[in-house]
């Protein structure tokens, strides 16, 4: 059964009840991942230990090509932040959900009085502000430990890359559960979605070294217009522009056309059956 045909009557009447419900509901998701040594090890060690890792291989030399020079750490840290974006909102929370899904818990809850929009919507939320603060504490190591400061103008138009992006990747994670029918299954499908993408949208690999029919393919995806869209803040000079407007319409798109397939997709029910 769909999202919509769970959640729809019961979002049309949200009551101050149902919103305290989503509060306390993140909260409880959150304390679970704080709680959890392995979730605090792929939600933020694991960014940060590459952000530290390529910046030491790669050093601080100049990164220059196709319209772009910039410091290699600055450079790092405007990628592997969509690297823990996508980690985060998508990877993490797809595998959260088919593993909830599949031992029953996602229908033993939906069973109960909570309104069925309110688990869905915490999920949602969780994931969120975790990639949030997770992109806000690898560009403040990214600030202290390698100079990559980010003017006072363009603050803006980096947190909306931020909250675009999450959003966008939290709608994938909830359609990519749909895809996959075990919990074994789940974190092959989830790597083999986003693995090549790093390595084709220059968050691994510098952009400019990347062969120009695979850039072709890379910008067909949405992971090389969040890296673009959080570098160009990061990055800009006096009198340009910080908000990459392009990249961040390609997300919205993309948020919309997740969105669409996790309500056509989504199951409350165990499928490994």
């Amino acid at each position: 059964m769909s999202v919509a045909a769970l959640t729809l009557d019961d979002m049309a009447r949200p009551s101050p009840s149902a919103w305290k419900l989503v509060r306390h509901q993140v909260r409880f998701d959150m304390l679970s991942l704080v709680r959890n040594p392995q979730a605090r090890f792929f939600t933020l060690a694991m960014p940060l230990g590459f952000l530290i890792l390529f910046c030491a291989i790669f050093g601080n030399g100049m990164i220059t090509g196709d319209g772009l020079s910039v410091h290699a750490s600055t450079y790092y840290v405007a990628n592997l932040t969509a690297f823990g974006i996508v980690d985060v909102a998508c990877m993490s929370l797809a595998v959260g959900l088919v593993d909830l899904r599949e031992a029953g818990i996602l229908r033993r809850r939906q069973a109960t009085p909570q309104p069925s929009w309110v688990i869905v919507s915490s999920r949602a939320l969780t994931a969120t502000l975790t990639s949030v603060v997770t992109g806000v504490v690898l560009l403040g190591v990214g600030r202290l430990a390698y100079g990559a400061s980010v003017p006072i103008g363009s603050v803006p138009a980096l947190a909306v890359a931020v909250a675009v992006g999450s959003v966008m990747f939290c709608c994938l994670g909830f359609a990519l559960t749909g895809f996959v029918r075990s919990v074994q299954a789940t974190q092959p499908v989830v790597m083999s979605v986003t693995m090549p993408l790093f390595f084709i949208s220059g968050v691994f690999i510098p952009w400019v070294i990347i062969p120009h029919w695979l850039q072709h393919v890379a910008v067909v995806f949405p992971v090389r217009h969040l890296a673009s869209a959080l570098l160009s803040p990061i990055t800009t000079h006096a009198g340009a522009s910080p908000w990459n407007i392009s990249d961040l319409a390609v997300l919205a798109a993309w948020a919309l056309g997740s969105f669409l397939v996790a309500v056509r997709t989504f199951s409350w029910a165990p499928r490994d059956l």
